[in-house]
Parts: C-alpha cells; sequence; structure tokens
C-alpha cells in the first residue's frame, strides 16, 4: 500500500518514513503542498498525510484538491495541539483523520487502522442512528457520516417513545463514522437533550484520534467517552 506523507519541517517526514516503512508502506513523501500534489497524481497513493500548517500551500487546500480529483484516497491531517479551528475546517472538506503533534505511536496507528478500513468501505454510506431500547439502558448505533442530512434522524431520536424508564444511553460508534461542524452541533444538541431528562450518556467505539477531538471539542464534559486504544499511552515517536 502507498503513502504520502506532506510536511515543511524533514525531521517530520524522516520520522513518517521510518516508520511506516517498517509497518511495510511503501512511502513516498514531499515537503510542500505543491510538490505533494504532483506526487499524489502520479502515484495515487490509498493514504495521503499531510500537515494542516505549510508555508505557500496549505494542508487545507491540499485536501481540497486531493477530494476534488479523488474520492477514495484517506486523507490523515497532521495538526498542532488543540487547533480545533483548523481541524474543523479539515473535517468540513471530508478528511478522514487527523493526529496531532508531536505525533504518538498510539495515534497513529489509530490512523493508519481506520483509513485502511476505511479504503474497503463504500464511500456513499448513509447516516444512520439506530436507538434500541435494553432495560433502562438505550443503546444507539451510529454509521456513516454525521453532517447537518442527520437533523432528522436526531429529531426522532428526541421523540423515541420508550418501553420504560431509561437511565443510561449509549452512542455506540461503528468505523465508518465520521463528522463535520454541523454533525458536531447536532450531536451536542441531542447529548444535551438526553442529559436534560436525567440520563446520563456514554460514547463508545470511537477511535483514538475521534476520542481526543471529541475532548477538543468538549463532549467530555458532557458524556463519559471512552475510546479504542491502540498501544500504550505516552507513546510520543522522536
Amino acid at each position: 500500500m502507498k503513502i504520502l506523507v506532506i510536511d515543511d519541517e524533514k525531521p517530520t517526514l524522516s520520522m513518517f518514513k521510518l516508520f511506516l516503512t517498517a509497518y511495510g508502506y511503501e512511502v513516498h513523501t514531499a515537503e510542500n503542498g505543491e510538490k505533494g500534489l504532483a506526487i499524489f497524481k502520479e502515484i495515487q497513493p490509498e493514504i495521503v498525510f499531510t500537515d494542516i500548517r505549510m508555508p505557500g500551500m496549505d494542508g487545507l487546500e491540499v485536501l481540497r484538491q486531493i477530494r476534488a480529483s479523488n474520492q477514495r484516497s484517506q486523507v490523515i491531517i497532521i495538526t498542532g495541539h488543540g487547533d480545533m479551528e483548523k481541524a474543523m475546517a479539515a473535517l468540513d472538506l471530508d478528511a478522514s483523520d487527523f493526529i496531532n503533534k508531536p505525533v504518538e505511536r498510539k495515534a497513529l496507528n489509530s490512523a493508519l487502522t481506520r483509513a485502511e478500513k476505511r479504503n474497503r468501505m463504500p464511500r456513499d454510506l448513509c447516516f444512520e442512528l439506530t436507538p434500541v431500547q435494553a432495560a433502562d439502558c438505550l443503546e444507539i448505533y451510529v454509521q456513516g457520516k454525521l453532517a447537518v442530512s442527520g437533523k432528522s434522524a436526531f429529531e426522532a431520536l428526541s421523540g423515541f417513545e420508550a418501553k420504560s424508564p431509561i437511565t443510561r444511553a449509549i452512542f455506540l460508534f461503528d468505523e465508518s463514522f465520521a463528522i463535520d461542524r454541523e454533525g458536531i452541533s447536532l450531536l451536542m444538541a441531542g447529548v444535551q437533550q438526553l442529559k436534560e431528562k436525567g440520563i446520563q450518556v456514554f460514547m463508545k467505539g470511537l477511535s483514538y484520534n475521534y476520542y481526543r477531538f471529541f475532548q477538543m471539542a468538549g463532549m467530555d464534559k458532557m458524556a463519559v467517552i471512552e475510546a479504542e486504544l491502540p498501544g500504550e499511552f505516552g507513546d510520543a515517536l522522536p
């Protein structure tokens, strides 16, 4: 499988090339967005890592142009810690995933695992929100990309008729889950409605990187979030 890494910092490129090659990938690198797009068009990699802040063409423009020409490649954005607005903008442009600098091994492993799985999924997977009651718990299965089109699903969730009182709600995200700015607003509003009914909210199945993003968005103040955590905490790459 071919991977392209675009970053203006040579140590970052060297680190990615070292570890990704050791994982068995065919790794190509570029020091700026223009060169990265030229290599992308030539080799058509399955996975692209691109830094979001670069001189000249930044990572958002790289993502925008890749999405305009190719819907199959998984584009993973490399962001600075706490760069919430840029991460939001990347999600609006259908970024596959994102990781923060300094890059942790578990974050890299999570992004690679998710990208490979998403490569095997249909691109036109519809968003689905499926509530199922089990005793006092409402299990809410989430599939596909949550965007403004998911508003009707959350309206249906707010009108869900429980067979008996519910004290807990668990959002269960599958591997196809993605979200954009409007989707985050919908999800937070849905969680808030559940909390106002006295229901404790949990979230399970998020990738490690989405878990970190939800923390940045303040979702962890509203719900108990559990992530799929590959490897050990604190394992930063050099």
